[in-house]
């Protein structure tokens, strides 16, 4: 991610808007921490999940809770 888009969906994090790491490419994963410190912006890291599957569960995920720590073991889990 280019550095503006990553303060932007920092400011939305902090307003309380669950923001979900995704990648486009087929192969490879998403890591929590690796490549951004999730913990202190606030994201969820989809891991294994393309943007279109890390959707539909967010969505299922947002009808249980708003906490991203417990989103983020819902994309851990599932």
């Amino acid at each position: 991610m280019t550095e503006p888009a990553v303060k932007a969906l920092a400011a939305q994090a902090k307003k309380g808007v669950v923001c979900v790491r995704s990648s486009r490419v087929v192969t490879g994963r998403v890591g929590r921490n690796v490549e951004l410190d999730d913990d202190k912006l606030g994201f969820v890291a989809s891991l294994g999940m393309n943007p279109q599957k890390a959707r539909v569960l967010l969505r299922l995920a947002l009808l249980k809770t708003g906490d991203v720590k417990q989103i983020q073991k819902y994309f851990e889990e599932y």
